[in-house]
């Protein structure tokens, strides 16, 4: 999910989360959160997940019995939010970063004449090996706890409760949804002399760019590196000025992509030309094209997991008769030689008369044996 996606599922939760009562919320797994909400008399689920290379934000009905993964983060998260009202969701610039505005109970030691609301908000930061979940207490602009205490974070370190929270903008790359063209012209030339390829050029100056957006604008351009670089800057400018246009205007299209192999291979906020048509779902909303998106992977992903589990049962049942067969071994080894030791201890009871206290060592006559054979004991 690029930043464009993300802005337009929020332009829809906008539509939805506002005024909504938080009925409870609960940690699916490491990476995962289910906020369960209720308008009115129904429920609804919203899935925050922040996994590195899996980012969701999607709206799902929530299950009757989700498995649940207990943590200190989730339990505690889940008792600031309970019953909490639901301000305001937002993006924070345009980036993969969630901002869920909400207001609690009163605030501890507050009465009835000094009544107070606790304010907070929820970031979600879905940015791969640095992505978190941190609630701020909006009134101090503080953190109350974070999911990671170490993040990935190459741009500071991750803030601990009772610091200032700061989203983690990374300050190399420009919010594309105020560059005007001069700027544009400054920050695009000089990497184009360089002689960085046009998409990366588009990808490492401005937030929000993942390499298939960036890849589609550069293709829309029809930038030819024959022509010198302030017309390829100009190329460039165009159709990146209109895909800021319709982001300000929310004017998405969002769009289903089908692999060569009829597979689910990544969602798009508006139409591709880098893609055939053939290979496009065009959806009404992000909603359904998110659900379509993770509905079509879990039927691939589904039997995988089922056999990697049943894989991992397998080898843990084999390693087991593994052990199994050497206790066996061993025990069998012994039982072997019962009849020797039974008669060293019959020999020790017939002779204990003359062997000293301490003694480590005895040989023995067995005149039981017609050798009169000595065993070492």
């Amino acid at each position: 999910m690029d930043a464009f996606c993300l802005a337009a599922i929020i332009q829809e939760l906008q539509a939805i989360l506002p005024g909504a009562k938080i009925s409870r919320l609960q940690q699916l797994d490491r990476w995962s959160l289910l906020l369960v909400f209720h308008r009115g008399r129904g429920q609804e689920g919203l899935l925050l997940s922040v996994e590195p290379g899996a980012p969701r934000l999607e709206l799902l009905s929530p299950p009757r019995k989700p498995s649940v993964s207990s943590s200190r983060f989730g339990d505690f998260v889940a008792s600031k939010t309970k019953e909490a009202l639901i301000e305001a969701v937002e993006q924070v610039g345009l980036d993969r970063i969630t901002a869920i505005h909400m207001s609690g109970g009163p605030l501890p030691g507050s009465t009835r004449l000094t009544a107070g609301e606790v304010t907070m908000t929820l970031y979600v930061e879905m940015l791969g090996p640095a992505s978190n979940f941190v609630l701020v207490d909006r009134a101090t602009g503080t953190v109350i706890d974070r999911l990671r205490s170490v993040s990935g974070r190459t741009r500071g370190k991750t803030p601990e409760p009772g610091e200032p929270y700061q989203p983690l903008f990374d300050s190399g790359r420009v919010d594309p949804r105020f560059v005007k063209e001069d700027e544009f012209q400054e920050l695009v030339r000089p990497r184009l002399a360089e002689g960085v390829e046009p998409a990366r050029v588009l990808a490492t100056c401005f937030a929000g760019f993942s390499s298939l957006m960036a890849t589609e604008l550069v293709a829309r351009s029809g930038l030819s590196t024959l022509v010198s670089l302030d017309e390829q800057a100009r190329a460039l400018w165009k159709p990146f000025c209109d895909l800021m246009g319709r982001v300000a205007t929310a004017s998405f299209e969002p769009r289903l992509i089908i692999g060569s192999n009829g597979e689910s291979v990544g969602i798009a906020a508006f139409p591709l030309i880098t893609v055939v048509d053939d290979h496009q779902v065009p959806y009404s909303t992000m909603a359904e094209a998110l659900a379509a998106y993770h509905g079509s992977r879990d039927q691939v992903e589904r039997p995988q997991t089922i056999l990697a589990g049943l894989l991992r049962r397998l080898q843990s049942e084999i390693s087991a008769a593994e052990r199994l067969s050497a206790r066996l071994g061993q025990e069998a080894a012994l039982y072997r030689e019962g009849e020797l030791h039974a008669r060293k201890g019959q020999l020790l009871l017939a002779n204990r008369a003359g062997i000293r206290r301490g003694q480590q060592t005895v040989e023995l006559a067995d005149y039981a044996d017609s050798g009169t054979q000595l065993l070492r004991i």
